[in-house]
């Protein structure tokens, strides 16, 4: 129960630059000048744009997913926000003996901790504060930031890759890791032929609502990636109306339905309280057995994607997802 609170609060931060680095802020752009990956380099993002003469070698963090797509490129972040870890990524720090400087989100953004750490530039393509925080963190480092005003939401994972491995100097890694990914879903829909064409539902037990995760609009490539496809009812659901009541729990049907309970007893509903509820138990999708439950860690790394986190969450549903579409 973890980055799903956490990666939607504190987000960002570093203080000093190094000489050879340079931060501005003009004009919102979306493109770069200057080809992806070659020095120097200007990053037009949402908020102006950042100035990198030669490639930064000293990288802080801000949010989960850059943490993820920091380490999937083989950059050992000088700081990142102290979280308790996902399984995905305790893995990758134990796999490569990673002991990284981390400082204490409790109480937002620690910025003398991220200033002594010196970084060359912030990778902050994805922090969900960053409108509020942009001005203090360009006159830190440079940014690595969203290119457009709806990039927050409108940025898949592989284009915040992309991003981080132009601004980063290494274009290559982070093609190998898109690609990486990419082949490991191509291989999973490759030997479940059985999910091809068949709708999904996903939907998360939050505190306050059951939230209907696969709406149209939003990144639900894990699924499609796979050949599923969405039930005509996800377009009425948006990220600002995605809560369902106990009442119409109806509108979960789908030709497979997938469930995340990640908050346990602080959720609307705990898993024995929804399977026992008569309207849920009528439902097609559950009277056919084609309804299933992913592991409370799967949650974030399907809501938050990523090139660590989606590989790893991919091993853990797709079993499930097997199942529930016999």
């Amino acid at each position: 129960m973890r980055t799903l609170i956490r990666t939607t609060a504190a987000v960002a931060a570093v203080l000093v630059s190094a000489a050879a680095l340079a931060s501005c802020s003009t004009s919102a752009e979306t493109e770069a000048s200057g080809e992806c990956g070659v020095f120097p380099y200007t990053l037009a993002h949402a908020f102006g744009s950042s100035a990198f003469e030669e490639s930064p070698e000293r990288i802080a963090v801000v949010t989960d997913v850059d943490l993820d797509i920091a380490i999937a490129l083989g950059v050992e972040p000088v700081i990142y926000p102290g979280y308790e870890l996902g399984a995905w990524q305790q893995e990758a720090f134990d796999e490569r003996g990673l002991q990284l400087d981390s400082y204490d989100p409790a109480d937002g953004i620690d910025f003398e901790a991220i200033a002594a750490s010196k970084p060359d530039a912030i990778l902050a393509t994805s922090g969900w504060s960053l409108d509020e925080d942009y001005e203090k963190l360009s006159a830190i480092a440079p940014v690595i930031a969203y290119t457009t005003e709806d990039g927050l939401d409108a940025m898949t994972w592989a284009d915040r890759t992309e991003l981080a491995g132009c601004a980063l100097g290494i274009p290559e890694k982070a093609d190998a890791a898109i690609e990486g990914v990419g082949d490991a879903f191509a291989a999973a829909a490759a030997a479940h032929p059985e999910f091809a064409g068949k709708t999904i539902t996903y939907a998360v037990i939050h505190p306050d609502q059951i939230t209907y995760s696969s709406y149209q609009g939003s990144d639900v490539s894990f699924f499609t990636d796979l050949g599923f496809t969405l039930p005509e009812i996800a377009a009425e659901f948006t990220g600002d109306n995605a809560g369902l009541s106990k009442e119409n729990i109806d509108k979960l049907e789908a030709d497979v339905l997938v469930i995340g309970y990640p908050f346990g007893d602080e959720g609307l509903l705990t898993r024995s309280e929804l399977e026992s509820d008569p309207l849920f138990q009528s439902l097609d999708v559950v009277k056919r057995g084609a309804y299933g439950v992913i592991g409370d860690d799967v949650a974030s790394p399907i809501a938050y994607p990523s090139p660590l986190g989606l590989p790893w969450a991919l091993d853990a549903v797709a079993p499930v997802l097997a199942t529930a579409a016999k």
